[in-house]
C-alpha cells in the first residue's frame, strides 16, 4: 500500500536537506494504527508506504528502497521480530534502520531479542507525536545525508565533502537537541564525545565535564558495577546496550532511567561509534516497586493473626524501601506503647528503640498531634538543643534522622496507633507516591489489627461456641454476607456435611433451596422471644431432609437452630398410609358382611339353601378377617405402650408348628402346599400364644406373597441353646435393601397394593416385638432361586441361660 503525503504548509513544514525524497515503510496489522501513524508523520512530507503484515512488508522491500521501517512487534503470522531478522538477512536492506512499535514491555528478554534482530529503538503505544516525529525525522535526515553524500561523492572535492558532512552533523545534532530524551554518542571504545542539552539541563553540569568524567560521575553508586559490566559486554560483542539505572539529578535526587545504545557500523560491519539515549522511567519503576511492596506487605500482614510478629515484619519492609528508622505505636488508654521498632543498620537497633520510647513519652511530639487529628504529619526535625530534650536530640543525631512522617492507624473510625518513619535525607526526599504507599500500608496494618482484635473476641466466645457444638440440635452461624461461620457437630451429623467443607460458603451453596425458604424461616431479633419454628424441606447432596428451623439475630449475623424431622415425617407419612390402608382393610370385610347380610335378609327373593349357606359363610369369614385386623391394631397399641403381658413357660415347638399349619390349611387357596418339617425339638421357653401368633402371621404372609401358588414350609431346627422356626415360600421375595425395614411399624412392601396384596403393615412389626419379649430373634433371608425365608429363634427351656450368653457374644 502506498500513500503520497499531502503538501505541508510552509509554516509547519520541517526543514529538510536538499536530497532525495525519503520513503518510510509503516508496518502494522491494525488499520487504525496505520491511520494514527499517517496523521503523525504526514507533516514531515515523506513518502509513506503501508504494510498490514510482515509478509507484505517483505514484498514492499523487494519493490522499493526505504529510509526507515516502523515495525509493529505483535502481529499475527510473521511477527515483528522475525520480520526484522529477515530484513537484516538481505544485503540490500541490512542497513535500513528499524524502529519497533510496541506497548511498554517489562520483559527485558523480549527487548533484547528486538535489538538482536536489528532494531535501533522502541517506540511505545500510545505514541507521543512529538517524540515519534522527532525520531523519524532524525533517522530520515541521516538517510538523506547518506544519500546526498553518495550522490555528491564523485562531484565534490574532499573539502566540499567534509563541509557537507559537518553540515549533516549539525543538522542531526539540531534534531537531537529537539528530542525530549537524553541523547549521547560515544566513539568505538565507549568514550563520550557528545551529549545533548537535555543531559546538561538534567545533571546541572557542563557538557565538557560530563564528557570528561563519563556516566560514572552521575550514576547511583549501587548501579555502577552492573552498568559497567553490561557496557563492557556490549563493547566486546558489538551488541546493543540496554540497562536500567538511577541517574542523579542536579538537585541531588536520583531517578530511574532506561539506557539504550546501538552501534553504528561501517561497510565492513565494524563498530565506528555508538548512539544512545536515556529515557526517564522513574514513575513507572516506582509504581511497580510500590505494587510489589504493598503485595509483600499485604501477604505478610495476612499470613498470621499474631499481630506483633506480622507488624514487626511490616516495619522491616518499610525501612528497607522508604527510610532508615521505623516504629509502630499502639494506643493503650491515654498512653502510647512502641509495639515494634526497626532500623536499617542492625547495630543501631538499641538506639532506635530508645528513640521510640522517647517519642512515646513526649505528650507534645508529632505522634500526639496525629492521634488528635487523625491525619498524616510530615515534619522536618529541629536539631537545635531544646530545654528538656537533650536525650531525644542525641538519639536523633546518633541515627542521623532529619525528618519524620507520622501516619495514623484507624480502626472503625478510631485512631488506635501511629506508624512513624524517619529519614536521614530531609523531608524534600519524600515524594507524593511514597507518602501514598505509606498511607496504604497503614490502612492494611489497621486491618491486621482489627482482625487480631476480632480473633481475640472469637477466642472469648470459644466457650459459648463449644456449648453450641455439643447441643443435640443442629446450629449454624451466618455472618452479614450470608456466609457460614459456625457449623456444630449436630449439624454435621444431621446433614452429613463436615464443618470444614461448609465454613466460609454461602448457605444457598450448601443447602439447595435455602434462598426460597429463607423468607419463611422465623428469625427473631431478641433472644428468648417466642417464635414457632418452621418445618421446611431441604435437598442435601441429593437427600431430602425435613428440618424444623428458627433463627436469632446476633451481632452482625444470625444463628439458626434446626432439628431433623425427616424420620418423624416418614412416620407421619406411614401413619397416613396406615390410616388409608386400615380404612380400606376395614371397609372391605364390612362391605362383604353388609352385602351378604342384606341379601339373606331380602323378603322378595327366595334364596336356595346352598346360596344362603354360602352367604352366611362369607359373613363368618369376613367377620373373622375384621376381628383379626382389630386384634392387630389393639395388639400393636399394647406393644407400643408396653402393656402386653407375657407368660413365658415350657412349650412344645412341634405341636405349635403343626397347629399353625393345620389352621392355615383351612383357609389356604388352591395351589398352596403347606408342609411341616423337622423332628420333634426340645421344649422352648416362650409364651405359647404369642409364639403361635408369630408363626401364624409369618405363614399367612408367605401364603399372601405367593400369588402364583407353591410350597410354604414351616421347618424346625435345633441350634445350640435355641430352637429355630424357618418359614420358607417360593413367592415374590423381598429385595435385600428392604430386609431391615419390613419389620418397621406401618411399613408395607407394596404400599399401593399394585400386586394385589393387602395388609395393615403391622404384622411383621408385631412379630418382631413379640419375639423380642420372648428373648429371641427374627430376621429374613432370600430363598433361592425365589421367595423368602423368615427365621424365628427362641431359647430352649433348659438352655435359656446358654442361649442368652450366645446372643450377647454375637452382639
Amino acid at each position: 500500500m502506498r500513500l503520497e503525503a499531502e503538501p505541508v504548509h510552509p509554516e509547519v513544514a520541517p526543514a529538510q536537506p536538499a536530497g532525495p525524497r525519503a520513503t518510510v515503510l509503516l508496518v502494522d496489522d491494525r488499520p487504525e494504527n496505520l491511520v494514527a501513524l499517517e496523521a503523525i508523520l504526514s507533516p514531515l512530507g515523506h513518502e509513506l508506504v503501508y504494510a498490514a503484515s510482515g509478509e507484505e512488508a517483505l514484498r514492499e522491500l523487494l519493490r522499493r528502497d526505504v529510509a526507515l521501517i516502523l515495525l509493529d512487534v505483535m502481529m499475527p503470522g510473521l511477527d515483528g521480530i522475525e520480520t526484522a531478522r529477515m530484513v537484516r538477512e538481505r544485503e540490500r536492506t541490512r542497513s535500513v534502520p528499524i524502529v519497533f512499535l510496541t506497548a511498554i514491555s517489562r520483559d527485558a528478554e523480549e527487548i533484547a531479542r528486538g535489538y538482536e534482530a536489528g532494531g535501533v529503538d522502541y517506540v511505545t503505544k500510545p505514541f507521543d507525536p512529538h517524540v515519534l516525529r522527532s525520531k523519524v525525522a532524525t533517522f530520515v535526515e541521516l538517510w538523506q545525508s547518506k544519500e546526498l553524500l553518495k550522490g555528491q561523492a564523485q562531484l565534490l572535492h574532499a573539502n566540499e565533502l567534509a563541509a557537507l558532512e559537518r553540515a549533516g552533523e549539525e543538522r542531526n545534532r539540531a534534531l537531537i537537541e529537539a528530542m525530549p530524551q537524553q541523547v549521547w554518542t560515544a566513539d568505538r571504545n565507549g568514550s563520550l564525545d557528545y551529549v545533548n542539552e537535555r543531559c546538561v539541563d538534567y545533571f546541572g553540569i557542563e557538557a565538557e565535564r560530563l564528557l570528561a568524567e563519563g556516566w560514572i560521575s552521575v550514576l547511583h553508586p549501587e548501579d555502577v558495577p552492573r552498568a559497567l559490566d553490561r557496557w563492557q559486554a556490549s563493547l566486546a560483542t558489538g551488541e546493543p546496550y540496554e540497562i536500567d539505572f538511577r541517574l542523579r539529578r542536579a538537585d541531588g535526587l536520583c531517578r530511574w532511567h532506561l539506557g539504550r545504545a546501538v552501534p553504528l557500523l561501517d561497510e565492513s560491519r565494524a563498530v565506528v561509534s555508538w548512539l544512545g539515549t536515556n529515557t526517564d522511567i522513574d514513575d513507572q519503576r516506582r509504581a511497580e516497586e510500590a505494587q510489589r511492596f504493598l503485595l509483600a506487605a499485604g501477604s505478610l500482614l495476612g499470613s498470621s493473626l499474631e499481630v506483633e510478629r506480622t507488624l514487626a515484619g511490616a516495619t522491616e519492609l518499610i525501612v528497607e524501601r522508604l527510610g532508615e528508622w521505623c516504629a509502630l505505636f499502639l494506643r493503650e488508654d491515654e498512653t502510647l506503647r512502641a509495639l515494634t521498632v526497626a532500623h536499617r543498620d542492625p547495630k543501631l537497633r538499641g538506639v532506635a528503640q530508645e528513640l521510640a520510647e522517647a517519642f512515646a513519652a513526649d505528650a507534645a511530639s508529632p505522634l500526639a498531634r496525629v492521634l488528635a487529628s487523625g491525619r498524616m504529619q510530615l515534619e522536618t526535625l529541629d536539631l537545635e538543643p531544646l530545654e528538656g530534650e537533650a536525650r531525644r536530640l542525641g538519639l536523633l543525631r546518633a541515627l542521623g534522622l532529619k525528618d519524620i512522617v507520622c501516619v495514623p492507624l484507624v480502626v472503625r473510625g478510631d485512631v488506635v496507633g501511629v506508624i512513624v518513619l524517619g529519614h536521614e535525607g530531609g523531608a524534600r526526599e519524600y515524594r507524593l507516591d511514597d507518602l501514598m504507599v505509606l498511607e496504604e500500608l497503614a490502612r492494611r496494618a489497621s486491618v491486621a489489627l482489627e482482625n487480631a482484635r476480632l480473633y481475640e473476641e472469637v477466642e472469648r466466645q470459644a466457650q459459648a461456641a463449644g456449648v453450641l457444638a455439643s447441643v443435640a440440635d443442629g446450629v449454624f452461624l451466618v455472618d452479614g454476607r450470608g456466609r457460614i461461620q459456625l457449623w456444630n457437630r449436630a449439624a454435621e451429623a444431621i446433614t452429613g456435611l463436615r464443618a470444614d467443607a461448609v465454613q466460609g460458603k454461602r448457605v444457598a451453596d450448601v443447602l439447595a433451596g435455602w434462598e426460597e425458604l429463607e423468607g419463611i424461616v422465623p428469625v427473631v431479633s431478641t433472644p428468648g422471644t417466642e417464635e414457632q419454628p418452621e418445618t421446611v424441606p431441604l435437598d442435601v447432596d441429593g437427600k431430602e431432609l425435613w428440618l424444623s428451623v428458627s433463627g436469632v439475630r446476633s451481632g452482625d449475623g444470625t444463628v439458626f437452630a434446626f432439628r431433623d424431622l425427616t424420620a418423624t415425617r416418614v412416620v407421619e407419612a406411614m401413619k397416613s398410609d396406615f390410616v388409608a390402608t386400615v380404612s380400606h382393610e376395614l371397609r372391605t370385610p364390612l362391605a362383604a358382611i353388609y352385602g351378604a347380610a342384606m341379601t339373606v335378609n331380602r323378603s322378595d327373593v327366595e334364596l336356595e339353601p346352598e346360596i344362603k349357606m354360602r352367604l352366611l359363610e362369607v359373613i363368618v369369614e369376613e367377620s373373622d378377617r375384621l376381628a383379626r385386623i382389630v386384634n392387630d391394631l389393639l395388639l400393636a397399641s399394647q406393644l407400643e405402650a408396653r402393656r402386653l403381658a407375657t407368660n413365658v413357660e415350657r412349650c412344645d415347638p412341634r405341636a405349635i408348628a403343626e397347629n399353625v399349619v393345620a389352621t392355615a390349611q383351612l383357609a389356604a387357596p388352591e395351589g398352596i402346599e403347606l408342609v411341616v418339617r423337622g423332628s420333634r425339638a426340645a421344649a422352648v421357653s416362650a409364651d405359647g400364644g404369642h409364639l403361635h401368633q408369630v408363626l401364624a402371621n409369618l405363614v399367612d404372609n408367605a401364603i399372601k406373597y405367593s400369588p402364583g401358588g407353591g410350597k410354604v414350609e414351616l421347618a424346625l431346627q435345633a441350634e445350640g441353646g435355641s430352637v429355630r422356626f424357618l418359614v420358607r415360600d417360593q413367592g415374590l421375595g423381598i429385595p435385600r435393601g428392604e430386609h431391615r425395614r419390613i419389620f418397621e411399624k406401618f411399613y408395607r412392601l407394596d404400599p399401593n397394593m399394585t400386586g394385589g396384596v393387602g395388609g395393615t403393615g403391622l404384622g411383621l412389626y408385631i412379630c418382631r416385638e413379640l419375639v423380642r419379649r420372648l428373648g429371641g430373634r427374627i430376621w429374613v433371608e432370600p430363598n433361592q432361586p425365589r421367595g423368602s425365608v423368615f427365621v424365628v429363634e427362641v431359647p430352649r427351656a433348659e438352655g435359656k441361660a446358654a442361649a442368652k450368653k450366645k446372643r450377647t457374644a454375637r452382639t
